[in-house]
């Protein structure tokens, strides 16, 4: 009997220890994509809403954009006026085709460019120039933002 009883409270031990587990990791991944989530939510949107088309007007400078962080939110239409301010200027944001706009495209000195997408889908991309404007010219980043 106590060896069928030290038998039983060795397998449940065993079987507690066995149980999956949610790892660090998981739990760390969760509250960094709660704390975004939440900081997001609270960002205002950009520019403002012309004819039905959320218009934002997009500066280029070395090695800058201003805004640095556009904000949008899921469905609308979104046009932007990108004006380059000292030297010719590419804009892409990556894993996004803009119809119409070869990455490759340069808005030169006191030009302005009109882009227009659709934001279909809530995220983050990382907004650059695709056109060398310096030796800045690798951290000239900003942030496209989809809200739901």
């Amino acid at each position: 009997m106590k060896k069928t009883m030290l038998m039983f409270v060795l397998l449940i031990i065993f079987a507690s220890a066995c149980a999956p587990k949610e790892n660090e990791d998981a739990i760390k991944a969760k509250k960094i994509i709660e704390y975004h989530k939440k900081k997001f939510d609270s960002l205002p949107l950009s520019g403002k809403i012309i004819n039905g088309v959320r218009e934002i007007e997009v500066k280029s400078i070395q090695y800058r954009w201003e805004p640095d962080t556009i904000v949008v939110k899921k469905g609308e239409k979104i046009r932007f006026v990108i004006e380059s301010i000292d030297v010719p200027h590419g804009f892409e944001l990556e894993g996004i085709i803009i119809p119409g706009w070869d990455t490759e495209n340069a808005v030169k000195k006191g030009d302005k460019t009109m882009l227009e997408i659709n934001a279909e889908e809530a995220g983050e991309w990382d907004m650059v120039c695709t056109v060398y404007c310096g030796p800045g010219h690798t951290g000239m980043k900003g942030k496209y933002i989809v809200k739901n």
